[in-house]
């Protein structure tokens, strides 16, 4: 069980969880498998809901994703959507923070289900919900 901050898990710094790798700070930081079979099912899922889209990228620093949508004709001109940034709270459970781009930053979020943790695929519906309204099916 984790500690909660505003209703929302975190771990300490400094102390890991049991089997889990994890950074000097403590967080779990997700394995190249994670981060490759996350990237793929976020992107296959939005070919779904925004078959308009050329990709789903995630850039990773540490346990953070930043998730961007790219629009266009798959070319030098095609345009980055940051969407969101997914942190890796260890097996399938990510903490959300939607991207403002008013002020350029990622602010803890509420999914789209209530919920402040879910699937990396939560956290893109919730975030294309605000950011991709243009790219409808």
């Amino acid at each position: 069980m984790h500690p909660y901050r505003d209703g929302i898990p975190y771990l300490i710094p400094g102390v890991s969880r049991p089997g889990r790798s994890a950074t000097l700070g403590g967080m779990p930081v997700p394995p190249k498998r994670v981060k490759e079979l996350t990237e793929g099912t976020v992107d296959h899922h939005a070919s779904l809901t925004h078959p308009g889209l050329q990709e789903i990228t995630i850039r990773w620093r540490g346990s953070f994703g930043y998730m961007e949508a790219w629009a266009g004709e798959g070319d030098d001109n095609d345009e980055k959507i940051p969407l969101c940034r997914i942190e890796y709270l260890g097996d399938d459970d990510w903490a959300f923070a939607l991207y403002d781009p008013a002020t350029e930053t990622y602010a803890e979020a509420v999914l789209h289900h209530g919920q402040h943790i879910g699937q990396a695929v939560d956290a893109y519906d919730t975030a294309a919900l605000v950011h991709l309204a243009d790219y409808k099916a």
